[in-house]
């Protein structure tokens, strides 16, 4: 269960979703295999960052359907990373108009 601190939502994302430690460290921008039970008294903007990303991360994951799933990750990026609609299409290899419709309507595009 993730109780907010980034050992917890660490934990879910290797033992849930399989994610392994070098993924983890590069989506949190903070070397995960380094990090002790003390990170608070060495705060830092890399562990601020990671415990702003993860509640993102693992509640997009635990949302029920996959649309959703996606739903959320592309609302993060938007929200949290201020990417562009037309810049997640471009990487989605969709066009903007497609990736509008996806967002208003998640079973507006299947795969």
């Amino acid at each position: 269960m993730y109780d907010g601190t980034i050992q917890s939502g660490v934990a879910i994302l290797k033992d849930k979703y399989k994610l392994n430690e070098g993924t983890i460290s590069k989506l949190l921008g903070l070397d995960i295999t380094t990090l002790d039970d003390d990170y608070m008294s060495n705060y830092t903007d890399q562990t601020n960052h990671a415990e702003y990303a993860l509640p993102f991360l693992v509640g997009a994951l635990d949302a029920t359907s996959d649309d959703a799933k996606l739903s959320g990750v592309i609302d993060g990026f938007m929200h949290y990373f201020d990417l562009s609609i037309e810049a997640l299409a471009l990487y989605a290899e969709i066009t903007p108009a497609e990736m509008k419709n996806f967002i208003s309507d998640p079973s507006s595009i299947s795969y």
